[in-house]
């Protein structure tokens, strides 16, 4: 049977990553982007024999500018009316213009913002069928922004909901949560990344990871260190060396999750231990640094602890 198909050896390319951020007003979004962005740069800057650039599409106003003092990146200002073309203009002049990273910060307006797709649907009739005009321009935007041959870092704003909270002295406040993207349903998923930023905290969590960088890590505020990781992940060809960069990756969060464990073990005995014989469990604790259960960096330190002070209780 004849066939227009030729199968070939899948080969790794170079890739240009997308990394979403998403996080309430006040989260730090911008901050987070930049830190991120410089990371990229420095890494990049190491392949390419050059300084590489970053350019921010910014649609926050005067906000864009706070952090000029703190890292080196240029400015493009969008402004209303927010419709999908100016968006994908920018990305258009970010390649032209030969820069290597692009920071649109924030991707929200485009959606919901003056002239944005909400809007435009609205002066179209409001009707579903409006839809059928404004969906394929949106659709144009989030193609741009998926294929394009830049490295793109796209904040959106969270969907603001709150929560009461106590402390441990019954104190009540009230916490902003993030939920969702002021986006298109699964906007969000057209990213390499897709991190969420707590707005009181600044960690972020990973909610979708192709790299693996993030898989399964607690929720952390991202640093430049994260932004080189993830550059050096894009630039890496060999699968062999990927996949030996996330085995070792693995064994090391193992290493740490049983070291956590051994820990808490020779807590646990100690103070059963105590009971009975208080000055043997004193003297075995000292073979931990500064007697300090908690400052073991050895496992195996750890387990023989533990096996002592198992014998005394």
């Amino acid at each position: 049977m004849a066939t227009k198909f030729k199968a070939k050896k899948a080969v790794r390319e170079k890739i240009y990553t997308k990394i979403a951020l998403m996080a309430p007003s006040g989260g730090g979004k911008t901050y987070t982007g930049l830190v991120l962005a410089t990371g990229m740069a420095n890494e990049l800057s190491k392949v390419l024999g050059r300084p590489a650039r970053i350019l921010m599409a910014n649609t926050e106003g005067a906000r864009g500018y706070y952090y000029a003092n703190e890292f080196d990146y240029d400015i493009i200002d969008l402004e209303a009316p927010f419709n999908p073309e100016q968006f994908v203009e920018a990305i258009d002049y970010a390649i032209d213009e030969k820069y290597d990273i692009l920071l649109m910060d924030s991707t929200s307006p485009e959606w919901e913002g003056a002239g944005g797709c909400l809007e435009l649907q609205q002066k179209a009739g409001g009707t579903y069928q409006a839809w059928k005009t404004i969906t394929p321009r949106h659709d144009r935007f989030i193609n741009k922004l998926a294929t394009s041959p830049i490295h793109i870092i796209g904040t959106m704003r969270g969907k603001d909901q709150y929560e009461i909270e106590k402390d441990d002295r019954g104190k009540t406040s009230i916490k902003k949560l993030g939920v969702g993207a002021k986006q298109r349903d699964g906007f969000e998923y057209e990213f390499t990344c897709t991190f969420t930023i707590d707005q009181k905290t600044h960690a972020a969590e990973a909610q979708k990871d192709n790299t693996h960088i993030f898989e399964d890590s607690p929720a952390m505020a991202l640093t430049e260190k994260h932004g080189e990781e993830i550059i050096e992940w894009a630039n890496e060809s060999n699968i062999d060396t990927v996949k030996q960069k996330f085995e070792a990756k693995k064994a090391e969060q193992d290493a740490e999750q049983g070291l956590a464990e051994a820990i808490k073990s020779v807590i646990e005995t100690a103070t059963l231990a105590m009971k009975k014989n208080k000055p043997a469990v004193m003297e075995i604790l000292k073979k931990a640094p500064e007697g300090n259960p908690n400052k073991i960096t050895d496992i195996a330190v750890a387990l023989e602890i533990a096996e002592e002070l198992r014998k005394v209780g």
